[in-house]
């Protein structure tokens, strides 16, 4: 018998109450509530992928209410990653992305995709020096964008600039997304030191 799929409570944290908290409208937060998701209250361990699925689709419409389908699951992607950093788990996941550099960060990318429930899957061929193909088993959304923009902003933590992930193949669970990217221009140490 196959294993539910599930979202953990940290992912639900990340994007929900930590990234999302201060953008959601009331109607936002009553229309969560509707679908399962209480914030007023204490979150459960797990959610179903489709109750995540659902919850996606209410704050896509409630926080990016005139954006595209595909800019509004993308702006989510990034906010969950900034959600995520933002709690201890987060902090030390995305020190080591630092650390790692966007080449090494998109080697481990599925670490970071798996994190956060139990039946992801990512594998990555490398192409080039700073591009490379990504397979995700399940993008956990109803468009491949979320996921977008959750490698888009992983790679930003990793020092990366003029990052471009665009979806190549999608199936409506698994997708394929072309991954390129520069290397930040890095202040000097002595103008870092001075600003600092």
């Amino acid at each position: 018998m196959p294993t539910e799929k599930l979202v953990f409570a940290q992912s639900v944290e990340a994007l929900f109450v930590r990234s999302l908290g201060p953008h959601l409208t009331s109607e936002g937060r009553r229309s969560l509530k509707e679908v399962g998701l209480d914030l007023a209250e204490p979150l459960r361990p797990s959610y179903p992928l489709e109750q995540w699925r659902t919850f996606l689709r209410v704050a896509a419409l409630d926080v990016f209410p005139k954006a595209s389908p595909e800019a509004a699951y993308f702006g989510l992607g990034e906010r969950y990653v900034q959600g995520y950093r933002q709690t201890a788990v987060g902090r030390a996941s995305m020190a080591l992305v630092a650390h790692l550099g966007p080449r090494g960060t998109v080697e481990r990318v599925s670490h970071g995709a798996r994190a956060g429930n139990n039946f992801n899957e990512v594998r990555v061929k490398e192409l080039g020096h700073r591009e490379a193909t990504l397979w995700m088993k399940n993008v956990n959304a109803d468009n491949p964008f979320f996921a977008c923009g959750f490698i888009a902003e992983t790679l930003r933590g990793s020092g990366a600039a003029d990052i471009h992930v665009e979806p190549v193949a999608f199936d409506g669970t698994a997708a394929t997304f072309r991954v390129r990217w520069e290397i930040a221009a890095r202040r000097p140490i002595v103008e870092a030191a001075a600003a600092g």
